[in-house]
């Protein structure tokens, strides 16, 4: 809360357990082995999101505990959340909502108790090049105008199906690797209209 708003924090391996509100554009950076450099918070999300921009990379973002909080919460803006390693044994890994519209890139999403990441109350974004398996709900769900943009991502062995879109959802779905997943590869229902491409 200190820091002027630009400002860059370097985190070092370490074990961090409070939940962080980024409400001034920041660059929240590890520094070493992500699996060392470990956010973990239990009673809310790992991260809350409330500004225009920011930037979180390298770190181990672990949800833990029960409760309804998400992982990484972004409510709005455009966050870059790039090279972390994000779980929750609560609500979905990530959920982008409110018109957000951030860039996830090159992150392991994996063992929620919903969603990997969860896309509502048209929520954007792009998602590229990140591993997303193991969730008990769908990798990535898309709903309520919903329309994020999934390139090149891995989407698998899920309890439920890879990609679910629904309630008006849409989605562009290119280049990615859907597969091992215990329902569908894509689930489409209730109005949700993505559009699939070369997957």
């Amino acid at each position: 809360s200190a820091v002027q708003p630009g400002s860059r924090i370097r985190v070092k391996p370490g074990r961090y357990t409070d939940g962080l509100i980024i409400n001034k554009p920041l660059e929240i950076l590890g520094e070493g082995d992500r699996s060392e450099i470990i956010l973990e918070a239990a009673d809310r999300s790992v991260i809350l999101f409330q500004a225009t921009m920011g930037r979180v990379a390298n770190l181990t973002l672990r949800r833990t505990g029960g409760g309804n909080a998400y992982g990484v919460d972004i409510g709005q803006g455009r966050l870059q959340l790039e090279d972390c390693d994000i779980t929750s044994e609560s609500l979905s890994c990530v959920a982008i909502h409110g018109g957000a519209d951030p860039i996830l890139l090159r992150n392991r999403i994996h063992d929620s108790k919903q969603a990997g990441v969860f896309a509502y109350e048209n929520g954007q974004g792009l998602l590229e090049d990140n591993d997303i398996f193991g969730n008990a709900l769908a990798g990535v769900q898309i709903a309520e105008a919903s329309n994020p943009t999934l390139r090149r991502n891995r989407i698998h062995d899920g309890k439920a199906s890879g990609v679910f879109v629904y309630e008006n959802g849409q989605g562009v779905l290119e280049d990615n690797e859907i597969f091992g997943n215990a329902g569908a590869g894509v689930a489409v229902s209730e109005s949700g209209n993505p559009a699939l491409r070369r997957n």
